[in-house]
């Protein structure tokens, strides 16, 4: 494997490699927090052009030959399609913003400036 490499410097189109080193897919898009820097996972293309998340959990190198999991190729195609969903967290809420209520993210998870 190549130098490690952290979560956010991972090139899209980099190879994705299941537990035994054969490539999987590619990556698709990295998913995280640039503002809280928190690695998710990743988004897999895989060669029949369908997308699943890999959790971080599941991810066992970054680098820059690429993203290695822990999965294998079947668990890997065996994920369920990727997604894109809203998110929403935890806030202060409403008028003087005295209740706690649920806030939808930003539709960019880029930090400002």
């Amino acid at each position: 494997m190549g130098d490690p490499v952290a979560w956010r410097s991972v090139a899209y189109g980099s190879s994705v490699f299941a537990d035994d080193g054969t490539k999987v897919g590619t990556v698709h898009e990295i998913l995280g927090s640039d503002s809280e820097d928190i690695f998710h996972g990743v988004r897999v293309r895989l060669s029949n052009k369908r997308d699943v998340m890999v959790s971080s959990d599941d991810v066992t190198n970054l680098s820059t030959d690429g993203v290695s999991t822990r999965l294998t190729r079947t668990a890997v195609e065996a994920l369920p399609t990727f997604a894109d969903t809203q998110n929403y967290h935890l806030s202060s809420v409403g008028w003087l913003r005295k209740h706690l209520g649920w806030q939808q993210d930003s539709s960019s998870d880029e930090e400002a400036g």
